[in-house]
Order: structure tokens, then C-alpha cells, then sequence
């Protein structure tokens, strides 16, 4: 039987291009995110011989007090679930605002504007590296990732890290030669939560980041350009709270009489270390959270 994922990433006949194009994004996602995952993992086996080699050179009431320590660390993991769980009912609560702050018409009068266009296709990359959604004409999407953190966190140990990546792909006709102005609107409607309490024994961190890029294609790859909305970062934090605005990016390029593509992509990273430690961004929990369906003023 066919699923849904499937069905939907059929191309129509004319798309030859932006299958192209979307096939080789998906492989050099996959590579990002097996590199990730890779890297978490040599951390993990690196650091975990430099606690066997550290329990080896300390005295046993250091050892016995690393040991009582590692109990604790398992406590403030399940102490950490009944919080994020108490932070997320209230937050998926509040009714955002619907007002996604695009320019009005009185701004974009333009006597070389193209107008406003809408993503033509999409794909949304999961953090499990698989395929969550993809297809014509998105709407608003629905994500969440997270990242828990387990042990001491002593030398980068009982990590969790993960990039969701949300690709929308925009298409046109250049009526001319010229440079071409991109204003980039996403709206976000969802909230975060991070916790860490780094100590004495231990290593402990929660970080949750999200990025804009766009680049354009035009019988071959523009320049990209990218920018950060989001990004907190901490050894000693606990914080929640909801993010329901619409960030703005701005990307230019140098186009041809022809049809242009142009993909912009939101990446949602977490991280987090330690027992205890947490970090979320929750795009999907309740009606009143999604990553809204962007839009481009073209000038």
C-alpha cells in the first residue's frame, strides 16, 4: 500500500528541474544529519574513556561521591520530565496572535515588483533522518524536536542533539535581466523549553537555536545567504516561554529572463547534556502551534 510521503513526492512531468534539485537537497541533508549523529557518537565513546581513565586516578570517597552523583542525575531526569511536561500544557494553551506582520500594499508598490508568491513545494526533514512530509503547495507544518540529556555530561558524555530542516521551494519567471530582491517573511508559532543545572560533578547544558537560509538556482546554484532568529544557550538554565512572530530575512541575486527557483529553509536544532538537562521547540502540540506558510516579495 502506498503512504502518504510516498504519494506526495511524486513530481508532475514538467518539474524535471526541481526534482533534481530536491533529490540532491534531500541527499546532502541525509549527510548533514548522519554527520551529526556521527560526531555525537565519537564524543560519546571519547568521553567515556576519559571518565573510566579519571575514576581510576581519584581516591575512592571521590569515586563513591561521583557514584552518589550519577543517582541524582537519573533523579533530575525524571524531575525534568513532569517540568517540561507542566511547561508545555500552559504554553500550548495560549492563543497566538494571527496577525503574521507582512508588508501592507501601501509598502510594496514597487513599480519593478514581481509580487508576493507562496512555496510551490516543500519537504520537511525529520530529526530521525527520515522524510516527515513533503509535497505541492504547503500549508502550515507541524514540528517538534527535541533533546534530553542522561550521566554526568562530564567530557561531552549523555548528549542529545538533533536539526530538523524545513525546506520551501518558490519558483518564478524573471521578466529581465537584472539584480532581484527577495523579502523572505516565516511565520513561527510554537514555544521552547530548556533546562540545565550544571554543578560541581558534573557538565550539564541545554541550547536550542533556529536558522534562515535561502538560495537561489538559476541554471545553477546562487550564493546563500543565512541568518539567525533564535538562539539560547546555557550550563545553568530554566526557561520557557512561547515564540509566535514573523521573522524577516532578505536575500538578493543576479537573474536571467527565465524561470528562477528559490529555497528557503528553517533548521530547528536542540541540544542538550546531562541528566536533567532538556531542550525543546514544540511547533505542533495543540491548534495554536505550527511554522506558518512563508512568503515572498520580489522586487
Amino acid at each position: 500500500m502506498e503512504t502518504k510521503v510516498q504519494s506526495e513526492t511524486k513530481f508532475k512531468a514538467t518539474d524535471n528541474i526541481l526534482e533534481e534539485l530536491v533529490n540532491a537537497r534531500r541527499k546532502e541533508v541525509e549527510g548533514l544529519q548522519k554527520s551529526q549523529a556521527a560526531q555525537l557518537e565519537a564524543i560519546e565513546k571519547k568521553g567515556q574513556a576519559s571518565i573510566k581513565a579519571l575514576r581510576k586516578s581519584l581516591p575512592k570517597e571521590m569515586v563513591a561521591a561521583l557514584e552518589e552523583q550519577e543517582k541524582m542525575n537519573d533523579a533530575a531526569s525524571a524531575a525534568t520530565v513532569e517540568f517540561a511536561e507542566a511547561a508545555k500544557a500552559k504554553l500550548r494553551s495560549v492563543v497566538p496572535s494571527t496577525d503574521d506582520g507582512l508588508a501592507k500594499k501601501a509598502d510594496i508598490a514597487s513599480p519593478k515588483a514581481i509580487g508576493f508568491f507562496r512555496p510551490y513545494y516543500g519537504t520537511l526533514h525529520g530529526s530521525d533522518g527520515k522524510i516527515s512530509w513533503q509535497g505541492y503547495n504547503p500549508g502550515n507544518i507541524d514540528l517538534s524536536d527535541f533533546a534530553n540529556g542522561a550521566g554526568s555530561g562530564l567530557f561531552g558524555t549523555g548528549a542529545g542533539s538533533f536539526t530538523v530542516y524545513m525546506d520551501w521551494w518558490f519558483t518564478f519567471r524573471a521578466p529581465e535581466n537584472r539584480n532581484y530582491a527577495h523579502t523572505i517573511y516565516v511565520p513561527l508559532h510554537g514555544f521552547y523549553i530548556l533546562n540545565a543545572d550544571d554543578g560541581f560533578w558534573d557538565s550539564k547544558e541545554a541550547h536550542a537555536r533556529i536558522d534562515l537560509s535561502a538560495v537561489g538556482y538559476q541554471y545553477n546554484y546562487k550564493a546563500t545567504a543565512s541568518t539567525n532568529i533564535f538562539d539560547i544557550d546555557s550550563q545553568n538554565i530554566n526557561v520557557n516561554d512561547r515564540i509566535d512572530a514573523t521573522r524577516v530575512m532578505y536575500y538578493s541575486d543576479l537573474l536571467g529572463a527565465d524561470t528562477a527557483y528559490l529555497r528557503v529553509t528553517a533548521s530547528f536544532y536542540v541540544y542538550a547534556r546531562g541528566g536533567g538537562s532538556t531542550a525543546q521547540l514544540n511547533f505542533s502540540s495543540g491548534a495554536a502551534n505550527y511554522v506558518g506558510v512563508p512568503s515572498v516579495y520580489i522586487v
